[in-house]
């Protein structure tokens, strides 16, 4: 504990040094704002799709997902930002609690406070993002009391805003968990007719005139900012959707074989992050944030770690050395008012590869001992 206080303590003055030096790192929230703008367009009943929302920034999620941001609408911006920041913090401990039960409460709070010094963590944060929202919604569905009569509407609302835990209906199928994924089926349709019903000219803009499939709306696919298998594929020349698709369903597949593995093996938390960094990995965009997931790969890692398994204690450092938020660029015409931070800012195929890797390894190792096994449950 002592260990896990000090840590926590350099994270809390290093965000305190970044604040200081460079103020919108902390404060400017921008993808929040451009939420807030969207719930606001849904509101006044005016178009989400037609050019920005918020200056030149588009709206990139389904009609639902407006309809969710339209009460942060009524909120003062500066009061919204806070809260938003709070809500994520609060998320993360929820997180690290659900992936390891047993930790006690200080531990709990000390280890969400050392999350934020991920680099997928840091940029959520900073950018206002809701993959943490997301992150807690699926794991507080799938790794919550066994044979709850509500399990899939977490994994069906969070698709319902950003379709990539989709994949999770998958997962639930293919072991068999028939009502829970049609609950998070029909989570999902109840949303999307919600949004039909809210703003119906942007669903069918979205729905069926390809807005959804349209992956480059916002940056380039083969450009550096894009982490996903698509993203690697472009930057090595090989374009097109079929080239994609085809390595997707291949990892999508090894990915499930792996989970149906684990899940089987009582490593519920092992199957479930599995599933969550490939959310990331067979996306058409995936950006850095999306890979909030090293969370919970982190907190199994540590939890294995402590048990004393000296293999864990190797993968947790290197999450650690792939994820940390070290600054590489200061803020500039380059970079914008955020420091760039990890080596995905020299190396835009590290999560992807930290996504595969890592998981296969963890999954190759004998089963735990008893106590670290209900530690994943």
């Amino acid at each position: 504990m002592p260990l896990l206080a000090g840590a926590a303590a350099l994270v809390l003055v290093a965000q305190a040094v970044v604040l200081a030096l460079w103020p919108d790192a902390h404060v400017l929230l921008i993808d929040l704002q451009v939420y807030r703008a969207g719930g606001e367009h849904v509101l006044a009943g005016q178009p989400l799709y037609e050019g920005g929302v918020l200056l030149d920034l588009p709206f990139v999620y389904p009609p639902f997902a407006a309809v969710l941001f339209a009460p942060l609408a009524l909120l003062p911006l500066g009061l919204l930002k806070l809260l938003w920041t709070a809500v994520g913090v609060a998320l993360l401990a929820y997180v690290v609690h659900r992936c390891a039960p047993r930790a006690g409460l200080p531990a709990v709070a000390l280890i969400a406070v050392l999350a934020t010094a991920l680099d997928p963590v840091r940029t959520t944060l900073y950018l206002g993002q809701i993959n943490i929202v997301l992150l807690a919604l699926v794991v507080g569905d799938l790794l919550g009391r066994p044979g709850s009569r509500w399990r899939g509407v977490g994994v069906g609302l969070a698709a319902a805003v950003k379709l990539t835990p989709l994949v999770f209906v998958g997962y639930l199928l293919v072991t068999r968990r028939w009502r829970a994924a049609a609950t998070a089926v029909a989570t999902f349709v109840a949303a999307g007719a919600l949004g039909f019903l809210a703003a119906p000219a942007d669903s069918v803009a979205f729905w069926f005139e390809g807005t959804f499939a349209s992956a480059d709306r916002i940056s380039d696919v083969a450009g550096p900012s894009n982490h996903s298998l698509n993203g690697m594929l472009g930057r090595l020349g090989i374009e097109g959707p079929l080239p994609w698709l085809a390595g997707a369903a291949v990892l999508g597949a090894v990915t499930v074989v792996l989970a149906v593995r684990a899940h089987r093996g009582g490593r519920e938390v092992l199957a479930v992050t599995l599933c969550g960094l490939a959310s990331a990995a067979l996306a058409p965009f995936a950006w850095s944030h999306h890979y909030v997931w090293v969370v919970p790969l982190a907190v199994l890692l540590g939890a294995r770690a402590v048990a004393g398994e000296r293999w864990a204690a190797v993968g947790l450092g290197g999450v650690l050395v792939v994820t940390a938020a070290v600054v590489t660029r200061l803020p500039g015409p380059a970079v914008g008012p955020i420091p760039a931070t990890g080596l995905i800012s020299f190396w835009p195929d590290a999560y992807l590869l930290l996504s595969v890797v890592p998981a296969v390894a963890l999954l190759a190792v004998p089963a735990s001992p008893v106590r670290v096994r209900a530690c994943e449950r």
